[in-house]
């Protein structure tokens, strides 16, 4: 059977580890293990890695009817195709955010960020979740530690920092902060960002440099592909089958899943997708969270299997997550 995947992200590489004749699209060769860019700003870490792809080229449109997949180097035929084309951050939401925020996407975004930081004296973060928190962590990395003239404020829309963890990590996350010096303003929307400031329910903010953690949504490819979409999401059926086409699947970041798309997450819908493909199964997707890490600070707090851990528990997993990644793309471009 021919499969082949778009894209070659974490659930891109999940699938193909898992079958490893699938045939892998991607238009670049390296690998953006985006966890690892926090590290990029805060200790100029590499968090580009090398990874072959079987088709170095890029998606142009896709023919369902003749399951031919348009490309920069011509056409690709499929019997099954898994749709894994990633995300971008999602700016849409807030007045004035796409003309006036930094963003954290690319390797590239890392570096600009690392040098507008480093000459900052005050920048605020808008997002409570892990981007958002590791994020200000790297940047009082960066800065040493908060020596008065430089100021960090996180505005946060929900009642408590990482929401999607147990409140006992909440709140130690958010401990750690304000010992470092951060400003909180939590249960605060952002309504407007104009220039430098944040203009929010709580009054309005100013800093030198705003950067958006906020959430994220498909790219804009999906919709000029032909899917159904939602926030430019794949809209997939509970088995990450396309609600639009037969033999179709989407999975990772810019499928709708039900569930947060980190990482783990994202990993394990790549490899249902094609194990459902290969086996033409219609098994429902539900993924096992084993373990979500944050680092502040190289303050290492989270959750394994829903259980709160800190300290070096905490870092072991974390490294052992990002060692799992580079083992698989390791057996791909060995493959």
């Amino acid at each position: 059977m021919r499969i082949v995947i778009l894209g070659g992200g974490f659930a891109g590489i999940a699938a193909k580890s898992a079958y490893k004749d699938a045939i892998l699209i991607d238009k670049d060769e390296k690998f953006l293990l985006t966890p690892k860019l926090v590290d990029t700003i805060a200790k100029g870490e590499a968090a580009l890695f090398y990874r072959k792809p079987d088709i170095q080229a890029e998606v142009l449109k896709i023919n369902f009817r003749e399951k031919k997949v348009i490309t920069s180097k011509g056409e690709i035929p499929y019997d099954k195709l898994i749709v894994a084309l990633g995300y971008k951050q999602d700016l849409t939401k807030i007045k004035g955010a796409k003309d006036h925020v930094m963003k954290l996407e690319s390797f590239e975004d890392a570096l600009k960020i690392k040098e507008e930081i480093s000459k900052a004296k005050s920048l605020i973060v808008i997002g409570g979740g892990d981007l958002g928190i590791e994020l200000i962590g790297s940047t009082v990395e960066l800065l040493g530690k908060i020596k008065g003239k430089e100021k960090i404020t996180l505005i946060n829309r929900g009642k408590r920092v990482l929401p999607h963890m147990p409140e006992e990590i909440s709140l130690t996350a958010e401990k750690i902060l304000e010992e470092l010096g951060i400003e909180l303003l939590l249960d605060t929307s952002v309504e407007e960002i104009k220039g430098k400031q944040v203009i929010t329910n709580q009054g309005t903010f100013s800093a030198d440099h705003i950067f958006y953690a906020g959430g994220i949504r498909g790219p804009d490819i999906l919709n000029s592909l032909g899917f159904t979409t939602e926030n430019y999401k794949m809209v997939v059926n509970d088995d990450l089958s396309s609600v639009d086409y037969k033999d179709v699947y989407g999975a990772g970041a810019c499928a709708s899943l039900k569930y947060p798309s980190n990482a783990e997450v994202s990993m394990q819908s790549g490899v249902h997708a094609i194990n459902n493909a290969l086996n033409g199964s219609e098994e429902k997707f539900k993924p096992k969270q084993l373990a979500d890490v944050v680092e502040i600070d190289n303050n290492f707090l989270g959750t394994f299997m829903g259980i709160p851990i800190r300290g070096s528990v905490a870092r072991l997993l974390k490294s052992f997550a990002l060692t799992r990644v580079l083992y698989k793309i390791n057996r791909i471009n060995l493959s």
